[in-house]
């Protein structure tokens, strides 16, 4: 009588590697809540982990990541920035199969801000604006134009809020690090995309978002708009 290797072990494999990746994962998000929760005080922030549900969004427009996408709020820490609302919080949606996770850190104040969406420029938003010209450039600005792809359905709220020296400002930063930038309403949104932010860099990350948002909000297009 012959006999046969037993399929068992083969099959039982997948399924043994799959339940120890689960068991990573949320030991490993586990572990991220709990450095973050440590970390929060540390840039005089309180946090709140999942029991914050996500900002108030301004219905009439789809320009934020937020109101583009259906996902879930983690980590959520609350705090300020000078005169400025500070929120920092772990959003995760689903983008066809994959499952993007980011850190995003947002700031509001009482000014409505005109609807956008800004972001380092490709080689796909470069052949898109070609054909269907959706990307505002600006010709004094030339190098703000070529580093950044900015959108958005107010596009002359838009210009008059990007004035000549925020415009200046936005070219001097870094170019390696690549921030997105969104508004809805009265909040204005600070990010990478598909990027979450260590517990270690939450103080950098932090400095250099409220840095932007600072600028962005004390530009001369927001609190003169007609002006």
């Amino acid at each position: 009588m012959n006999s046969h290797p037993s399929t068992l072990p083969w099959i039982l494999a997948p399924i043994a590697l799959f339940v120890v990746v689960i068991i990573w994962m949320i030991l490993n998000a586990r572990k991220r809540t709990q450095d973050l929760a440590a970390a929060a005080p540390q840039i005089g922030f309180t946090f709140m982990g999942d029991t914050w549900r996500g900002p108030v969004l301004n219905p009439q427009h789809k320009t934020c990541l937020l109101q583009r996408t259906r996902g879930s709020f983690k980590n959520a820490m609350v705090g300020s920035a000078g005169s400025l609302q500070a929120i920092i919080f772990d959003y995760t949606y689903r983008m066809g199969r994959s499952t993007v996770t980011q850190t995003l850190a947002c700031f509001s104040d009482k000014p409505q801000f005109p609807p956008f969406a800004l972001k380092p420029e490709g080689i796909f938003d470069r052949l898109g604006d070609a054909i269907v010209h959706t990307d505002i450039n600006f010709d004094s600005h030339p190098g703000f134009s070529r580093r950044y792809a900015l959108k958005s359905p107010d596009e002359a709220g838009t210009r008059r809020l990007f004035t000549s020296s925020l415009l200046s400002y936005m070219e001097q930063i870094p170019s390696g690090r690549n921030w997105n930038i969104e508004t809805s309403g009265t909040n204005l949104f600070i990010y990478r995309a598909g990027r979450t932010v260590s517990p270690a860099d939450l103080s950098t990350f932090f400095h250099e978002t409220s840095s932007i948002a600072t600028t962005v909000f004390n530009s001369d297009g927001l609190k003169n708009p007609v002006g």
